[in-house]
């Protein structure tokens, strides 16, 4: 029987790809590269990779509820935890009824985050300045690259985006019994309220689920996995992160042809600061496949 040859681009949906959560160690400086996606050649194929195919993934958007979320007036702190986490309307008190300099509002998660959206219930009315701030290990600090879509709790309501640039500092702490990567609210000023400021949910990662710095590679493995041989050395998520175009997509930078034969691994593999969602994700990585006689 003669092979047929035909292009293929594996992707997510294809049947025999496996995907698995990837849960970084954060607690090394170091982080491992994970698998992601997981593809055995079957029987009887072969693919073949060549410097005119391509790669590429997309992160889509994430949302996942808070390890915790307290209030503080007046440094009398409530945990407002399975209010921020369930969707009764107006049960987060995002300041005080009356607030007053230094009260907060904490928003905590197990892994660093990027970005945080809040349902505002009740938009805020009154004279006052939020700050947000991060725990550096020794003292809070000013949250770099910040852009505050509720405008201090001011900007109405519906589903509003706070979004910042990841410290490099930024360390655990516990607040109220609870500790991990918290994020506050800080009352800078006030002058007058009409309306206090009350949220419905709030939710952690809605953003990328992949940072623009975050690592990917790619590799073929022996039947063993004993065996690698890379297909894409480390490459950030930035450089393979255009889906939808074709022809913007990463071109493998071979030096020669890869050949993974039957009974062979195909795996994209990831380094991330953050839990990455597999079913979050889409890739899709070009090659030829031959396929319909016994292969060796």
């Amino acid at each position: 029987m003669i092979p047929k040859k035909e292009s293929l681009q594996l992707t997510q949906a294809i049947a025999d790809i496996v995907n698995q959560d990837v849960y970084p160690d954060i607690s090394t400086r170091f982080p491992a590269f994970l698998d992601l996606f997981r593809y055995q050649v079957p029987i009887s194929h072969r693919l073949t990779f060549t410097p005119n195919h391509t790669f590429a993934i997309l992160a889509q958007k994430l949302s996942e509820g808070l390890l915790g979320a307290v209030t503080d007036d007046g440094g009398v702190q409530v945990n407002e935890t399975v209010a921020a986490n369930n969707a009764t309307a107006n049960d987060i008190h995002l300041t005080p009824a009356v607030p007053a300099v230094n009260d907060a509002f904490y928003f905590g998660y197990e892994f660093l985050f990027t970005a945080l959206r809040i349902n505002v219930g009740t938009n805020g009315v009154g004279t006052w300045t939020i700050i947000w701030e991060y725990w550096n290990g020794s003292a809070w600090a000013a949250l770099p690259g910040i852009t505050d879509g509720t405008t201090g709790f001011t900007a109405g309501t519906g589903n509003k985006d706070v979004t910042w640039t990841i410290p490099s500092n930024w360390a655990k702490t516990e607040v109220l019994g609870i500790t991990g990567y918290w994020i506050r609210a800080r009352v800078s000023a006030y002058t007058a309220v009409t309306t206090q400021p009350l949220g419905t949910q709030s939710w952690v990662h809605y953003a990328t689920a992949l940072n623009a710095t975050d690592k990917f590679r790619v590799e073929v493995r022996d039947a063993e996995e004993l065996q690698k041989h890379l297909l894409i050395p480390t490459i950030q998520y930035r450089q393979v992160g255009d889906f939808q175009d074709p022809k913007k997509r990463y071109r493998l930078d071979l030096s020669e042809i890869v050949v993974a034969n039957e009974g062979q691994w195909v795996v994209v593999l990831v380094k991330a600061d953050a839990p990455v969602d597999a079913s979050e994700c889409y890739f899709v990585l070009t090659c030829e496949r031959e396929r319909g006689a016994l292969i060796k």
